[in-house]
């Protein structure tokens, strides 16, 4: 175990050595660990040589890979693939960024991942961060802490193998669920919403573009994206306006106006809402650190 605090996070890091029974089997642990981001906060660009489930805990980050950008929020995950070249960073606009993260290799780890829906070509998933995931991933760190104080490699290596196999089988079932990735319409819908919330879009506006009915656009998007587009929309605003108001040059007015609300009053109520505190306060308190 080793742990970090520096300029970019607050980590633990749980590190195993898979036996030589582990190696002529499928799948193996190699290491895990948590992170409580800082602001600033990036990993990359960098490349690994086995397989890494992040699990976004809480907050958002910006995923990118491959030529593009994906934004993933609180119980998302993405995984870094053997020798891929990624970057991931928490947004500017993010007030807590918390990751935990498995790493496994083995013949078996990429095929199991596809059957998830989990693919170099779309290494990530939306919502699919269970309290039954969290129970499992909960169960793997205290084996690789060894809190059980177990004498033995091979019990320890057992039960290992058994915590990651039930993990794979978890997000299979979820992939299944949820049918593994996106549909590209409710993606793009998403992109456009992080690129024009602001500017008084509507839920009818992105039924529109995607060609369907309102109601039946806001049910798939819902079953889909794990949140309604209002949902997102919300989060977008409020994220914008918390960094804009620990900017401290923008008023509260400018503010309402510039992220699409008739009055500062709508504004001041969602974000009273949203974060527990009207924005004069939430600056105050950004002020005193």
């Amino acid at each position: 175990m080793t742990l970090q605090d520096d300029r970019r996070e607050t980590a633990e890091f749980l590190f195993y050595t898979p036996g030589a029974w582990e190696r002529n089997e499928q799948l193996w642990t190699i290491r895990a660990g948590h992170s409580v981001t800082k602001p600033g906060y990036q990993a990359g660009p960098k490349r690994i040589d086995c397989y890494s489930l992040h699990f976004i805990v809480a907050g958002e980050l910006e995923l990118l890979e491959d030529g593009r950008s994906v934004t993933l929020r609180e119980g998302d995950l993405f995984c870094l693939f053997p020798e891929r070249t990624y970057t991931y960073r928490r947004r500017e606009d993010c007030l807590d960024l918390r990751l935990r993260w498995i790493a496994f290799g083995g013949p078996a780890a990429e095929p199991l991942l596809d059957e998830a829906g989990i693919t170099p070509d779309t290494p990530f998933a939306r919502t699919r961060l269970t309290s039954s995931i969290m129970t499992i991933i909960d169960q793997q760190f205290r084996v690789l802490r060894n809190e059980e104080g177990s004498p033995s490699q091979t019990s320890r290596g057992l039960i290992l193998q058994s915590l990651l196999l039930q993990l794979l089988a978890a997000l299979i079932d979820g992939g299944q669920k949820t049918n593994a990735s996106l549909p590209d319409w409710v993606e793009q819908s998403i992109a456009y919403i992080e690129l024009h919330a602001a500017e008084g879009l509507t839920v009818e506006r992105l039924a529109e573009m995607a060609g369907l009915h309102r109601n039946y656009f806001s049910t798939a998007f819902t079953a889909a994206a794990g949140k309604s587009p209002q949902q997102i929309m919300t989060e977008v605003r409020m994220k914008k306006a918390a960094a804009w108001l620990k900017e401290q040059e923008a008023t509260v007015t400018e503010i309402a106006y510039s992220l699409g609300y008739s009055t500062p009053y709508s504004f001041t109520r969602a974000f009273a809402r949203y974060y527990g505190m009207p924005p004069t306060v939430f600056r105050e308190r950004t002020m005193r650190g």
